[in-house]
């Protein structure tokens, strides 16, 4: 988990696609906190339940079965929130 320290964050995003305004959902997030010195200190993911076709599956992996009970993105926005305010 991640531990507030000083450093910075990458995140990496699976999605349905490149196009929100054609309605393109989130459905993985993963979360590497570094230090200063570029040293992982912590990390989170999770799947993330689209409420619709995965789109090309064959580019991220990720299939229906695996986001049938992951939370909606409103589901984790407050986590993603205070992963935030940790840091």
């Amino acid at each position: 988990m991640l531990d507030g320290s000083p450093g910075y964050l990458v995140i990496d995003l699976e999605t349905t696609g490149l196009h929100p305004s054609r309605h393109d959902r989130i459905v993985e997030i993963g979360i590497v906190h570094l230090d200063p010195a570029g040293q992982v200190t912590g990390e989170w993911s999770t799947l993330v339940n689209p409420g619709r076709d995965l789109g090309s599956q064959h580019v991220h992996g990720i299939n229906a079965a695996d986001v049938r009970y992951a939370p909606t993105f409103n589901g984790i926005a407050a986590t993603l929130t205070t992963l935030h305010l940790a840091m």
